[in-house]
């Protein structure tokens, strides 16, 4: 089906399913544009001294473009709501020699799922009915939705997305094609969800779900007085083929064998005081389960807290958090302790193509301020991985269905910890009321990890964001 009747069978079917929704149902279009420049200069690779020729390994500086356009139409009626949106991405300039050891930034792996120097893709991103009850005490979705673990009323910026999340960074980003359940009020929730994650990410194959992963979750929600509570429980299967064994044993690629399940909480609460306000925020979650064979046993936990001072001015909001996500420590025995963060936004908590919350130790300092014209955010973290005979893990999960890649990726850490340290910051600029610019720059110290397979050189990232919504 060409690009323009995928259109306008969608606008088609929304509008003949408008009238049983209810007399006067409410209509809602968005319309949206993400123009993106991106730049990388990697950690320069380490020359082997054994190479015929001393040519570098790989390329780790580059600049590519790319643009994701939203069209999204929503019909909401007093028992039923019907919600879809198409979207079209386009990259240009894609890096095609940043390899060399491992994917050299975002660009290489958008490059080594598409094998060409662009990559473009029309596809469905969201098509949902939700039927609601009566007095909407409780609803149940089905279709292609967005999904966030651990979304909340409180600091969902520092909660959601740690364990589940639509991967927001990647340009193509991901949904989820399954049901979902909600029941409660809006200060007890409870919701219960059976899911397979779509291909995205950096695969341009994105209207294709992955049968072969499989999500289950479970959360329990309970606001008030200033401070948040929430229980949850997930399982994750993975059944793919073809794929690449990513851990500390260096075992060759097969399918995967993949069955664990999360059990966790976490809190948060602010509170005011005489020159602003206090937030406090505690994660943490135990999993078992099995990995290839081998028993899992692996746990993560996050402490959190600052102050915003509202009533001064440019509004200053500095913070401070530590994370810690278990590592293996040995490789020959029958337990894989390596936390495994499943299917995570991890932007929002880690430079995900560079390291993710896995075998983790990362200890952080978090200042913003709200200017009338602007929101500016820095943040300084100090990041080493949790034991050094496991790997130095980055990704953000499955992408592909039938891809070597695994969706996390690993180097071998070599009895090292130190990753090193990260100086980030972002910048948020509303020009007029449906355009806004955002700009984020980053830069990495090479720690002892690093070194054994790049320079010390440091890393620099950056992107500017040209949004449109209407």
């Amino acid at each position: 089906m060409s690009p323009g009747k995928s259109v306008a069978f969608f606008v088609t079917f929304l509008a003949a399913c408008s009238p049983s929704v209810r007399a006067q149902p409410v209509v809602t279009a968005t319309l949206s544009n993400v123009t993106r420049i991106e730049g990388w200069s990697y950690f320069q690779p380490t020359l082997d001294p054994l190479a015929i020729t001393q040519a570098a390994i790989g390329d780790p500086d580059y600049v590519f473009v790319g643009d994701r356009a939203e069209l999204g139409v929503r019909v909401e009626g007093s028992r039923f709501d019907l919600g879809g949106a198409f979207n079209y991405v386009r990259l240009e300039n894609l890096p095609g020699r940043a390899i060399g050891p491992g994917g050299l930034g975002n660009g290489a792996f958008y490059f080594a799922a598409s094998g060409v120097r662009y990559s473009y893709q029309l596809y469905m991103s969201e098509l949902t009915v939700k039927v609601k009850s009566r007095r909407r005490a409780m609803a149940v979705t089905f279709g292609r939705m967005p999904f966030s673990s651990g979304a909340g009323v409180l600091m969902p910026d520092r909660l959601s997305s740690r364990l589940v999340g639509n991967f927001e960074s990647s340009l193509y980003q991901r949904r989820f094609d399954g049901v979902r359940i909600d029941v409660g009020q809006s200060t007890t929730r409870f919701t219960a969800a059976a899911f397979v994650p779509t291909q995205g990410g950096f695969e341009e194959s994105t209207n294709l779900s992955m049968p072969r992963v499989q999500i289950g979750a479970a959360e329990w929600t309970r606001s008030a007085g200033g401070a948040q509570y929430q229980a949850f429980a997930y399982g994750y299967r993975d059944r793919r083929r073809n794929t690449a064994v990513v851990d500390n044993t260096a075992s060759r690629d097969r399918p995967a064998a993949i069955g664990i399940a999360t059990v966790g909480g976490s809190y948060a609460r602010v509170s005011p005081t005489r020159s602003g306000e206090l937030d406090a925020l505690a994660w943490g979650a135990v999993q078992a389960g099995d990995w290839y064979g081998r028993t899992h046993r692996a746990a993560s936990v996050a402490l959190e807290g600052g102050h915003r001072w509202i009533r001064a001015a440019m509004k200053p909001w500095l913070r401070a958090g530590y994370l810690w996500a278990s590592g293996d420590r040995d490789r020959r025995d029958a337990r894989h302790a390596t936390f495994f963060p499943m299917l995570p936004s991890s932007r929002q908590y880690a430079l995900s193509s560079v390291f993710t919350q896995m075998n983790l130790r990362d200890a952080f300092a978090q200042l913003s301020i709200e200017p009338r014209r602007f929101r500016a955010r820095i943040e300084v973290h100090d990041v080493r991985v949790a034991s050094g005979a496991d790997l130095w893990y980055h990704g953000s999960g499955a992408t592909a269905s039938d891809d070597r890649f695994f969706g996390f990726s690993g180097r071998f850490a070599g009895g090292a910890t130190s990753l090193g340290t990260v100086v980030e910051g972002t910048v948020d600029v509303p020009i007029r009321k449906p355009w806004s610019i955002s700009a984020y720059a980053a830069t990495m110290t090479a720690g002892g990890v690093v070194r054994q397979f790049f320079t010390d050189k440091r890393l620099l990232t950056w992107s500017i964001d040209n949004v449109i919504r209407f």
